[in-house]
C-alpha cells in the first residue's frame, strides 16, 4: 500500500519496500500504470532517480518501457497480447475492480464438458442455433437461482457459444451488493450479472433477455382491441412509449455495472430475442454496447471476440440479404 495524496510519501513507501525485502534495484521492474496521476508521477520519478526499469500500460494493450542507460532513460513501446490473461478467474478480477460494491453471490462457473469439447465446432454451432439445450454440454459448478427462469436457456446457450469460440471460463448469475460497513450492515443485492468472462485483457459483461420487448406486447394487444377513441389512442401511445423507455433503462443499469466491474475498458454485450427500437440501438451504439440477436448468436459473438477476422462468405451473404430486406 502506498499513499494516494502524498507525493514524497509515495517515494518513501517505495524505498521502504525495497529496503525491507532487500531487492536489488537492477533486478526490479516498476509498473506505475495503476493509481491516480500523482501516484504515477511520483512512482516514475522514483524509478528514474534510482535507475529502476519501469513500464506503463496504455489503452489498447500498448506497453511503454523506460530503461535506465548511462544516466538517461531509453523509451520503447511494444504491443502486449491481452489474451495472456484469458485463463484468469473473472470473479477474482471482478473483486479487484469493485469499489462501492462487493460480490454477494459468485454464481456458477461454466465450462465445456467432455461431450461439448468432443462435438465438432460446425455441428455444435448448428445445433445451438437450431435451439439445442446447451446444458448437457456444460460443466456447472456453484449455485444460481434454484427456480428456473424463462431466460436461463439463452444464458446457457450464449455461454456455450462463447466457450466453444475459445473463452476459457464463463461465470453465470453473479449478484452484487453495496459494500457493507459497520453502520450499514449487510445490504440486499442491487445488481445481477447474467454472464461474465475474461477475453483479450478485458472483463466482458453479458445481459440476456429472451422475451419480446414490452412495447411489442402493447402493439399485439392494440391489434386485438376494437376502435379506440382519440383520447384512448393517445393514452395507449403514451403507455407504449413508457414501456419502450424500459429497454434503455436496462442498458443504463448495465453501463453502471460494467463501469464498476470492468472499468473503462469493460465491454457490454446485450443478447436479445427481438429487434430493438431504433432509438435504443442508437443509444447502445453511442455507449459502445454491442447488441447481439438470438437468431444470429454465434456469428455475432464471433465478430465481437475476433473483430479483425475477415468475414466469411456465409456472413457476407447474410449481410447482403439483410440490406436487400431493408431497402425493399
Amino acid at each position: 500500500m502506498v499513499p494516494h495524496d502524498d507525493f514524497n510519501g509515495i517515494e518513501r513507501a517505495l524505498d521502504a519496500l525495497q529496503t525491507k525485502h532487500q531487492l536489488p534495484l537492477a533486478d526490479c521492474r516498476l509498473n506505475f500504470t495503476g493509481g491516480n496521476k500523482l501516484m504515477a508521477t511520483a512512482a516514475f520519478r522514483w524509478a528514474a532517480r534510482r535507475g529502476v526499469s519501469a513500464f506503463y500500460l496504455e489503452r489498447g494493450n500498448q506497453l511503454t518501457c523506460f530503461e535506465p542507460r548511462d544516466g538517461d532513460l531509453l523509451t520503447r513501446t511494444e504491443p502486449l497480447d491481452g489474451h495472456l490473461a484469458d485463463h484468469l478467474d473473472p470473479v477474482a478480477l471482478l473483486r479487484c475492480q469493485l469499489d462501492a460494491s462487493e460480490i454477494e453471490r459468485p454464481g456458477q462457473t461454466l465450462a465445456l464438458n467432455a461431450t461439448g469439447r468432443k462435438l465438432g465446432e460446425a455441428e455444435f454451432f448448428k445445433r445451438l442455433q437450431n435451439g439445442m439445450d446447451a446444458r448437457p454440454h456444460l460443466c456447472c459448478l456453484g449455485e444460481a437461482d434454484r427456480d428456473q427462469k424463462d431466460g436461463d436457456a439463452l444464458e446457457f446457450a450464449t455461454a456455450a457459444a462463447l466457450l466453444k469460440l475459445g473463452v476459457q471460463q464463463v461465470q453465470r448469475s453473479l449478484r452484487l451488493k453495496v459494500k457493507a460497513s459497520a453502520d450499514t450492515g449487510t445490504r440486499l443485492p442491487h445488481a445481477e450479472i447474467d454472464l461474465l468472462f475474461t477475453w483479450g485483457g478485458r472483463l466482458w459483461l453479458v445481459d440476456c433477455k429472451d422475451r419480446m420487448p414490452a412495447e411489442n406486447l402493447a402493439d399485439n394487444l392494440r391489434s386485438k382491441l376494437p376502435r379506440l377513441t382519440p383520447e384512448a389512442e393517445e393514452l395507449f401511445e403514451r403507455i407504449r412509449k413508457e414501456l419502450s423507455i424500459s429497454q434503455t433503462k436496462v442498458m443504463k443499469e448495465d453501463i453502471l455495472a460494467v463501469r464498476e466491474a470492468g472499468g473503462l475498458l469493460g465491454n457490454i454485450i446485450c443478447v436479445r430475442k427481438a429487434d430493438l427500437p431504433a432509438e435504443v440501438v442508437q443509444y447502445a451504439k453511442h455507449n459502445s454496447i454491442e447488441v447481439v440477436l438470438k437468431r444470429d448468436l454465434v456469428n455475432s459473438l464471433r465478430a465481437q471476440l475476433f473483430p479483425n477476422q475477415p468475414a466469411s462468405m456465409d456472413q457476407l451473404r447474410r449481410l447482403a440479404a439483410a440490406r436487400t430486406r431493408a431497402t425493399a
